[in-house]
């Protein structure tokens, strides 16, 4: 049985599959940026509960949740409201989501943000970087073990931070034995 999961990373494998840009070339533009706010930093700097508030327009279960969605007001309520960091989407099929989203939310305010997406190649974590995310989510249940251990040690080296999220203990292991495994969700 096919979940939403695998159809939408099957779309996203056969969008990187397309991608001829160069990885090298990716790398050096996201060395060369200024340093990244740091979303690691930031939760573990909390003084109290440190809460990550999340820019969604619509999930595929519960179809359009904000549809005018203005990411740029939501992330200044968000900082506002005390959030030490925010999580924006930014898959467009599945969530309604854009880079452009990103980088109205990231702009509004000062708090570091993740970028939650199905990253599925090297290209996706420069990506990431590149459009200003300060963090790169790593599902393992999309990824080989190889795929997290070069997306994971590509990000620290971009001077990104890494989600990574898991569902279960096997998941769990796998996070940390091949992430750097303090940031797991």
């Amino acid at each position: 049985m096919t979940t939403y999961l695998d159809a939408i990373v099957a779309r996203h494998r056969a969008q990187a599959a397309a991608d001829n840009r160069s990885t090298d070339e990716l790398v050096q533009v996201a060395m060369e940026m200024g340093p990244a706010r740091g979303f690691r930093a930031a939760l573990a700097g909390a003084t109290d509960l440190a809460v990550i508030s999340e820019v969604k327009r619509r999930s595929p279960s519960k179809g359009d949740l904000f549809v005018d969605l203005d990411p740029a007001a939501l992330a200044v309520d968000y900082q506002t409201a005390g959030a030490s960091c925010l999580s924006v989407l930014t898959d467009t099929e599945a969530f309604g989501g854009s880079t452009e989203d990103l980088v109205a939310a990231r702009n509004a305010v000062t708090l570091p943000v993740l970028r939650k997406d199905f990253t599925v190649s090297a290209n996706d974590v420069c990506d990431a970087r590149l459009m200003g995310a300060d963090c790169v989510l790593l599902i393992v249940a999309a990824l080989s073990d190889g795929e997290l251990d070069e997306f994971s040690a590509l990000a620290a080296a971009i001077g990104l931070d890494a989600l990574v999220e898991v569902h279960d203990e096997a998941e769990l292991d796998r996070a940390l034995e091949h992430t750097a495994g303090d940031l797991v969700g």
